[in-house]
């Protein structure tokens, strides 16, 4: 049998022509080569690799070789070829006329413990992912947890290095191949009734909501031009309206990679401090968050930005916090004084980790929500003032079930 991990991702040519098409191979001095893996000669790899229209020929020992990336996104680990170099070579031939369907998913590989974890990436800065799991809920991962991602649109991205990436496939190869070559399946249902992405547009409230257990601060942050004074307060369009309602969702989504950026050990505070203040920024004035604990009783309030601060100092080695079942309890509708409010909630789960990034310290899963204010604004133009919004989260509470 010929031993090759060969699994079905898709990415694009990179430098392909339309008569040679190139593969995206990683060397084990850390190099990435443009070529194509040809043939296998005894202990050697042979790569061709396409300079100027002319094909040129190298050869490799096989331990300099680790990773090749086809143009449609199937990858090749040269240590798990055969030792028996006219198996190696079916191997690649196999390899390269072999083609591949487009993901459905992106896919995030976890270095520790190995995982192959499929989702539709929302947001991604340089520490962290937030992505939507195939049944819809949201959550965020560390940077400094994967191994490599592949997105469904063709890119890849190595995290570490390519050895550690190789290490990462072999331990997550029969995840890979099941992710990748079964069909798509239609998303399940949360827990919950509705999630926050669905297929069909909310309904816009057509009255006023009872008022919220919580009362919203409703002062305005100074960076937001008042809106306008005039009998007449501005309303949002049916269009407006959605865009705007999945702009809070998509909030929460940013808050979430905020406070997995904070409680990252390998960043330096600076980056931590800039994520606080960025953290804050998303937030009404004033606004508090309830925190509770199964080691200490009670529910303790504080304002964003000292929550944020003790947030910093925590005492784990690493730590996870993820939301899920994020969706409107109360849909945005507009109050008196013009702006529109609602209430999102989400299931928090936060799991702090011993050193060897497995053993479970603390962990604790607590229902949350949000208080949500679109506030009008208007904002000069060429063409003149126009009326924009500004989405604010409110204060942040404990649900109790």
């Amino acid at each position: 049998m010929i031993r090759f991990i060969l699994a079905t991702l898709f990415l694009p040519c990179l430098l392909a022509t339309h008569t040679y098409a190139q593969e995206t191979i990683y060397l084990a001095n850390g190099n990435r080569s443009i070529g194509k893996l040809t043939g296998a000669e005894g202990e050697k790899i042979k790569i061709t690799v396409n300079r100027n229209g002319k094909l040129s020929n190298y050869s490799l020992r096989r331990e300099n070789v680790l990773l090749a990336f086809a143009e449609d996104g199937r990858y090749l680990i040269v240590s798990a070829l055969d030792d028996n170099p006219v198996k190696a070579q079916q191997a690649i031939d196999a390899f390269n006329q072999e083609t591949s369907p487009r993901l459905v998913h992106d896919l995030l590989i976890k270095v520790n413990p190995p995982t192959v974890i499929p989702g539709l990436i929302s947001y991604e800065s340089d520490e962290v992912v937030n992505y939507k799991s195939p049944a819809g809920a949201a959550a965020s991962i560390n940077k400094h947890d994967l191994a490599a991602i592949f997105y469904r649109d063709g890119r890849h991205r190595l995290l570490v290095p390519s050895a550690s990436v190789v290490t990462a496939l072999n331990s997550t190869r029969a995840d890979f191949i099941r992710l990748t070559s079964a069909p798509a399946q239609k998303p399940t249902k949360a827990p919950v009734a509705k999630v926050s992405v669905s297929k069909q547009p909310a309904a816009r409230p057509v009255a006023a909501v009872a008022k919220p257990v919580v009362a919203i601060v409703e002062a305005s942050p100074k960076a937001v031009p008042p809106a306008k004074p005039a009998d007449v307060k501005p309303t949002l369009s049916d269009a407006q309206y959605q865009q705007y309602r999945q702009s809070a969702l998509n909030r929460v989504d940013e808050f979430v990679a905020y406070l997995n950026i904070i409680t990252n050990k390998d960043l330096d505070d600076d980056k931590k401090d800039k994520a606080i203040k960025e953290a804050t920024a998303l937030f009404m004035p004033d606004a508090t968050i309830d925190v509770t604990s199964s080691k200490r009783p009670g529910v303790r309030k504080y304002k964003i930005e000292t929550y944020l601060t003790n947030l910093k100092l925590i005492p784990y080695a690493s730590t996870s916090i993820e939301w899920t079942e994020i969706q409107y309890v109360s849909e945005l509708t507009q109050a008196a004084d013009g702006n529109y409010y609602g209430l999102i909630t989400g299931q928090q789960t936060f799991t702090g980790y011993a050193e060897n990034g497995q053993d479970v310290l603390y962990s604790d899963v607590t229902q949350k929500s949000i208080k949500v204010k679109l506030e009008a604004y208007r904002k000069s133009g060429d063409a003149g003032a126009t009326v924009k919004w500004a989405v604010l989260l409110g204060n942040i509470g404990i649900v109790n079930k």
